[in-house]
């Protein structure tokens, strides 16, 4: 019927759970909401500013058919371009454009008043035309400069959002920076009530964070050239894409192994989760060096998984609760090896590597599908 839009855009403009930025956009194109739209719950207080200043009566009863035209006013509040973000992942790139940029809706859509505020709120006829009352040398307002601060921060955040391209795919991504505490840094620039100190702060937080991640960055796409020509070197920058670094100090950075004929060829310490020490290969050889670099590999991403809190995946402390693995880590680590290489033996030649238990094809199904919703690698 025809009066299905009508009534659609009536319950979206009275609607509280109705995005800021929809009825931005429907308070450009149906002024005859107008009224309604300024006591939605969920229009900001830049928002009502805007309506009350274009029209004033905030009538709602004008005929569809006499709206006025969309004014300078009106194209400014259309939908602004988003940043570009990575595609959708289970990796951090797909939050940031999924949470992180659902929160930078409002942000932009602020932005867009900031940009045009001069013009937006300082008042006009009813068409929308521009009143002469705009004093340019008045002084700023606490208003302009929360603006002012939530364009900074947007543009922090787009910022942030390129360089995220870096962790597309990436199974350490949430061990390389505190993506949860940007998503919160989300919430807090777009609350309507933000403070002048806080907008201050947030903008500056965001700037040390993108000064922060360009570091890690830069870090990652020197440390994918393996310098020193080793294998193990080779499959850390290939898991970590850079992220991770190898080092062969097992024999200082790692606790001893008090049990008679064993050592400890590997470890991920407990202050450093990115950097992988091992026995140099010379004194391992090839089986145990590969080996043992695939299973410190697996805690690296058992640390990532309970990390990623935004992205629940089934963490691999779930496996071990329903007795996978003899509800071991070290021999998930174990299995995470044999299933990579696929092998179903840990002895090969006189050595025996790992912890003694060789897991079975359900956990190896169990131990694909953890890594493949990881993005870890697996041959």
């Amino acid at each position: 019927m025809n009066d299905r839009q009508p009534r659609a855009a009536h319950a979206i403009a009275c609607d509280p759970s109705t995005p800021l930025q929809v009825l931005v956009d429907l308070a450009a194109q149906r002024w005859d909401l107008h009224g309604i739209i300024a006591a939605n719950p969920a229009a900001s207080p830049e928002l009502i500013r805007w309506i009350r200043g274009v029209n004033p009566t905030l009538s709602t009863g004008r005929a569809p058919g006499h709206q006025p035209a969309p004014s300078a006013a009106g194209r400014a509040l259309a939908p602004a371009a988003a940043p570009h973000v990575p595609r959708r992942s289970r990796g951090v790139g797909g939050w940031l454009a999924g949470c992180g940029c659902l929160a930078i809706v409002a942000i932009v859509a602020v932005v867009v008043f900031a940009g045009f505020g001069a013009l937006l709120f300082s008042g006009g006829d009813e068409t929308g035309g521009l009143s002469s009352a705009a004093t340019p040398d008045a002084a700023p307002t606490a208003d302009s400069e929360i603006d002012t601060q939530r364009a900074l921060y947007a543009d922090e955040r787009a910022k942030i959002d390129e360089l995220s391209l870096e962790f597309e795919e990436s199974p350490v991504a949430w061990l390389v920076a505190d993506f949860e505490w940007l998503f919160r840094q989300d919430e807090k620039i777009a609350d309507p009530n933000l403070l002048e100190y806080t907008a201050q702060t947030l903008a500056a937080q965001a700037k040390t964070f993108r000064e922060g991640l360009e570091v890690s960055v830069a870090e990652a796409q020197a440390r994918r050239v393996n310098t020193s020509g080793l294998v193990t070197e080779s499959i850390v920058d290939t898991a970590g894409k850079g992220f991770l670094d190898v080092q062969w100090d097992a024999a200082t950075a790692c606790t001893a192994d008090d049990r008679e004929d064993w050592r400890t060829t590997g470890c991920i310490t407990k202050e450093d989760s990115l950097t992988v020490h091992l026995l140099p290969e010379s004194e391992l050889g090839e089986w145990s060096s590969k080996f043992t670099v695939v299973h410190e590999l697996a805690h690296v991403y058992q640390r990532a998984d309970n990390a990623s809190v935004f992205d629940y995946r089934g963490e691999y402390n779930d496996l071990l609760a329903q007795g996978l693995f003899q509800g071991s880590a070290e021999a998930m680590a174990d299995c995470y090896a044999l299933t990579y290489y696929g092998e179903w033996s840990l002895t090969n030649g006189d050595t025996t590597t790992g912890y003694g238990y060789v897991c079975d094809e359900n956990e190896r199904s169990a131990i694909r599908t953890w890594a493949s919703n990881m993005n870890a690698p697996m041959q």
